[in-house]
Formats: structure tokens, C-alpha cells, sequence
């Protein structure tokens, strides 16, 4: 279930975005399964949220005219400000305006890296317990 993404990255979520805005989704949804193939997505509060092992790790909010991508990491992404242009970085969040602008070499790196440190993430926490 999801946890993490709080009520207020919800604001704003368009029940009906642009159609560039649904092309959009369609082609992050085939980047998550290019680096995650055995991700699963199940809606949640009309957000397509991928989980990883039995975790979240990645959640698609459509807005009208952009759309959000949240990731469950807590790694530091800053680094990626200079090659990832017309993106905006912020606290789990990645603010898409338009992957016609973006250069998807650089968003497949960054979501692969994010994908490791999950899976990391939930391998410690397996092994603690």
C-alpha cells in the first residue's frame, strides 16, 4: 500500500491530462519495465504506483498539462541537474513537463540508479529481520 506519497503531491492530479501528457506516461510506464521487468503496477488513488520486490518504488501522477514521477530512494539525485535538462529535481520527486525535451538515456540511467538502491534498500531490511 502506499505510504510515502503524501496527500499533497496528489494536488493537482488530473483525472483527464493531455494527450502529450498520456503519451508521455505510456512511455515512462515501458522505461520502468526496460530497467524493473518484474515491477508490478497497482492503481492507488488514481496513481499507477510500481512495485519492486513488496515495496513501492516508483509512482506516475498525471497532471494537466506535466506529470510527476516519485521514487521511493533516498539517494541524493542532484548530481543528475546538469545532465537531466528540462526536468525538475525535488525531494522524491521528478517533475516532467515533456520527455520530448529530455534526454532518456540520462532518466534511464537515473531510474535504474534509483531501482538498485531500492532493491539494496529492501535486501538490508530483509536481512536485519
Amino acid at each position: 500500500m502506499l505510504t510515502t506519497l503524501k496527500e499533497v503531491a496528489l494536488q493537482g492530479l488530473s483525472p483527464s491530462p493531455e494527450q502529450d501528457v498520456t503519451t508521455d506516461i505510456a512511455t515512462l510506464k515501458e522505461l520502468i519495465f526496460a530497467i524493473a521487468p518484474t515491477a508490478q503496477i497497482i492503481p492507488e488513488k488514481g496513481v499507477n504506483v510500481f512495485y519492486l520486490l513488496e515495496d513501492w518504488a516508483f509512482a506516475l501522477v498525471p497532471h494537466k498539462q506535466n506529470l510527476s514521477l516519485y521514487h521511493a530512494s533516498d539517494l541524493d539525485i542532484s548530481s543528475f541537474c546538469d545532465r537531466l535538462k528540462n526536468v525538475h529535481l525535488g525531494d522524491h520527486c521528478i517533475l516532467i513537463d515533456s520527455l520530448d525535451r529530455v534526454n532518456l538515456n540520462v532518466l534511464v540511467e537515473l531510474l535504474a540508479l534509483l531501482k538498485v538502491d531500492m532493491v539494496r534498500k529492501h535486501q538490508l531490511d530483509q536481512a536485519l529481520h
